[in-house]
């Protein structure tokens, strides 16, 4: 019972002179009176803040949970005609700070991190042996370092966010990394599964067997790309708002790694091999040569390869149906082009959020978007005591809407400090 006190006394102490200085300026007018008129109680934003977040996710389209964690594990082979795709991901900023003067017509703020995006999507015709003359499966996957500044600033009534960032390639893919053939002909049958694929990496490397080298000698070159958005608050200009108070609703239009100046890895270790043979088997004629059916090839040279980050285009409102931040859906749709993936560079971005804030001290927002090739279902949870937030969230997920309620998880994890 003792400790229970102590901990509502301790959150007192954070609240109550949020409290008062919430009333003191919402309160206050343009001409620098103060109206008597009680507010509702609301949690302050920061005008300064430092924090750390970071976040992981896995999901595939073929395996649920229900199933791995049967007793025995049944598999439908016919699913395998569908292919079979694999994501993950992982982020993770270690330091970052915003500024914002009480006003918040100007903002800006500092950060650095790590991001990592990859996939592997496995052609149906490799996994269940279909004939045919060629299809190709994709690896793909990227390591970068970041630093960049935030910023924001407001030209009338539009705000502007401005985000240059620095990147560095750690580990880079991309490749069309398997091949499939599977062909019976008079002459005979043609079976072969090849791959071939470099893994980039920031660093130089004299041994494939040594990940990191005794002396870590940096080769890449960084690359500089920069975000661009804009919101505007379209019902309140265009006076809706005011006569339909349920329709209050700002539009936004987000660019972001738009690339400025690409970045070059120059070590890479390749990978190639082959499962089969690519010419006809002939058993009666005896070129048939067990020796030859698995052949491998590893080693590590020097190259040039370009790589970005990948850019996004995202239209998207915040429709506030009560007038006021209590309840916000924000529905978004754009496209994604991921220069890690060759056989299909492009994806979709589009879902909707929603976010319920109580007085900005609990913050809970619900989604279902397709992001980086992935559908998610998130739930994210803030306590926000002006002093400090946490904040913590979870997702399900698959490349398969459908498989996305229990095929992969997420989770994030974050701290925020600051008045």
């Amino acid at each position: 019972m003792k400790k229970f006190t102590l901990f509502l006394f301790i959150i007192c102490l954070f609240i109550l002179p949020s409290n008062a200085i919430i009333f003191a300026e919402e309160s206050e007018d343009y001409i620098g009176g103060f109206d008597e008129t009680p507010k509702p109680f609301r949690i302050g934003d920061r005008s300064f803040e430092v924090g750390i977040n970071a976040g992981f996710s896995v999901s595939n389209d073929f395996l649920s949970f229900d199933k791995i964690f049967q007793e025995k594990l049944v598999i439908n082979l016919d699913d395998l005609r569908k292919g079979f795709k694999i994501n993950f991901g992982m982020d993770a900023t270690p330091f970052y700070l915003k500024f914002s003067p009480a006003h918040k017509k100007w903002g800006f703020g500092l950060f650095i991190g790590v991001d990592a995006v990859g996939a592997i999507d496995l052609h149906g015709d490799m996994l269940s042996f279909n004939k045919t003359s060629k299809s190709e499966s994709d690896l793909g996957a990227a390591v970068f370092a970041l630093a960049g500044i935030d910023t924001f600033f407001h030209i009338q009534k539009f705000k502007v966010k401005v985000n240059p960032t620095v990147f560095y390639p750690v580990a880079y893919i991309k490749r069309d990394a398997f091949s499939y053939k599977y062909i019976n002909s008079d002459e005979g049958t043609q079976l072969a599964i090849g791959y071939d694929f470099r893994l980039y990496t920031g660093f130089a490397r004299s041994e494939l067997s040594s990940l990191i080298p005794d002396e870590f000698n940096l080769t890449a070159s960084p690359g500089v790309d920069i975000s661009l958005g804009v919101e505007f608050p379209l019902a309140k200009e265009l006076g809706i708002s005011k006569l339909l108070p349920f329709l209050d609703f700002d539009v936004g239009l987000d660019f972001k790694s738009i690339p400025i100046v690409s970045s070059t890895v120059r070590d890479y270790a390749r990978y190639t091999g082959t499962i089969g043979i690519d010419e006809p088997i002939d058993l009666t004629g005896g070129n048939f040569d067990l020796d030859n059916f698995f052949s491998t090839s590893d080693s590590v040279g020097k190259g040039e390869e370009k790589a970005y980050r990948p850019f996004k285009m995202v239209i998207w409102a915040n429709w506030r149906p009560f007038g006021s931040e209590f309840l916000t859906l924000t529905p978004i749709v754009g496209f994604a082009i991921s220069p890690q993936y060759n056989v299909q560079p492009e994806s979709l971005e589009l879902g909707i959020k929603a976010r319920l804030s109580l007085a900005n001290l609990l913050i809970l927002t619900v989604g279902i978007c397709q992001e980086d090739r992935v559908w998610k279902n998130n739930a994210d949870l803030a306590l926000n005591f002006r002093a400090f937030e946490f904040n913590i969230g979870v997702n399900l997920q698959s490349s398969d809407f459908l498989k996305s309620w229990g095929s992969g998880i997420g989770l994030n994890a974050g701290l925020k400090f600051g008045w």
